[in-house]
């Protein structure tokens, strides 16, 4: 078991001007010692006792480190942790895979063939699926992984991106923990590069995919029918800036409907100008609009590397979280009483690695976490 440690409380700073003190929020920080090269951050009751625990992709380290969490904002390492996740384990699914009602892990384990899947066993512990890894015939190799039951046989699959064919590929769960192959491939837009997500975009009560297409600066919405197949959704695909790469779905004016956020990859993009953050509006039938006052510039943010979204004061508005791997800061637009969003600064620790938005101490307002990959740590940031 490791210990908490670096517990402080640092104001935000001003970018694109101060907030006022009403809007300006304070964080305590904790950090805590993972694997090497921690990347990516999953959160889900993995144990059953209601509370959120922390799944850590340490790239570096091929594992993956389960944190459990009390429900006051407190972790210790699962027994066993951490647990072995292949080559470079870069984006993680918890579904229950092998139906014994206890949510288990998929993980995309990046310039390599395979998904691995990890199975558990209902108090914080995983041993590998039978058959896992699974080769799952990714061009050149998956980055991010969703999972859920999409053609309706009551077995979660999962779906990955194959980016070097502009396509994804849909692997149906056989019920017992493992993948059927070869999976099906869909169309997307041109290099749909490192991140796909899931949700119900049109309401029909099925799950949904979009995809950040790095070469022609859109994301691609696929509809599912219910039966293992999609379909573009009307106007997909939707304009999302320069070089899109990493996205977040959310609510984020409040409409009931999904809306995506999407960050671009700086280093490809022509001009300083197109560091932004891209929010489009989802109309509850799958198609998409730019919403009013977006891009929002990333003024002071190089190597935005994840972008998050939720309620960090508990006033029911939701603020937009990116993270800056290269300046090392997290931006963070908090939107005011006019809907307006404000933007400020906290620096973190950095490195190419993520970040999350949770509820981890029960109190109906959010925690923001970072994968500090070049510190082999993560940060929890409880605002004051």
């Amino acid at each position: 078991m490791r210990a908490l440690l670096l517990s402080l409380s640092l104001p935000l700073l001003g970018l694109a001007g101060v907030p006022s003190p009403d809007h300006r929020t304070h964080f305590r920080e904790t950090t805590i010692r993972v694997g090497n090269g921690p990347k990516w951050i999953s959160v889900g009751d993995v144990n059953h006792d209601r509370n959120a625990d922390l799944v850590v992709a340490n790239a570096d380290s091929g594992t993956v480190t389960v944190l459990l969490g009390n429900g006051k904002g407190q972790f210790h390492e699962a027994p066993g942790s951490p647990f072995a996740a292949g080559h470079l384990p870069n984006d993680i699914a918890i579904t229950d895979m092998n139906g014994d009602g206890n949510p288990d892990l998929v993980i995309a384990d990046h310039q390599s063939p395979f998904i691995t899947i990890l199975l558990g066993d209902g108090k914080g512990g995983f041993r590998p699926a039978p058959g896992s890894p699974v080769d799952v015939h990714s061009h050149p190799h998956p980055h991010g992984v969703v999972a859920a039951d999409f053609n309706g046989d009551g077995h979660p699959d999962v779906a990955t991106d194959s980016w070097g064919t502009n396509q994804i590929e849909l692997l149906l769960g056989d019920g017992r923990g493992s993948l059927k192959t070869p999976g099906r491939y869909f169309a997307t837009g041109r290099r749909p590069y490192e991140r796909l997500r899931c949700a119900d975009f049109n309401g029909d009560g099925l799950p949904d995919i979009v995809t950040t297409n790095l070469d022609d600066g859109t994301v691609t919405v696929l509809l599912s029918d219910g039966k293992g197949g999609f379909r573009n959704a009307s106007g997909s695909p939707f304009p999302a800036g320069a070089k899109p790469w990493q996205v977040a779905i959310d609510d984020v004016n409040g409409d009931g409907k999904f809306d995506l956020l999407i960050i671009p990859y700086e280093r490809d993009i022509p001009d300083a100008s197109q560091n932004a953050v891209t929010m489009l509006l989802g109309d509850g039938r799958g198609a998409f609009r730019t919403m009013p006052g977006s891009p929002l510039p990333l003024q002071g943010c190089h190597g935005p590397d994840g972008v998050t979204a939720g309620d960090l004061r508990g006033d029911g508005r939701h603020d937009i979280v990116v993270a800056c791997a290269e300046s090392r800061n997290l931006t963070i637009f908090e939107r005011d009483g006019d809907g307006r969003f404000i933007s400020s600064s906290q620096p973190f620790k950095g490195g190419w690695g993520a970040v999350a938005f949770a509820d981890l101490s029960n109190n109906h307002r959010g925690e923001l976490i970072t994968a500090n990959n070049e510190d082999g740590t993560i940060t929890i940031f409880f605002p004051d």
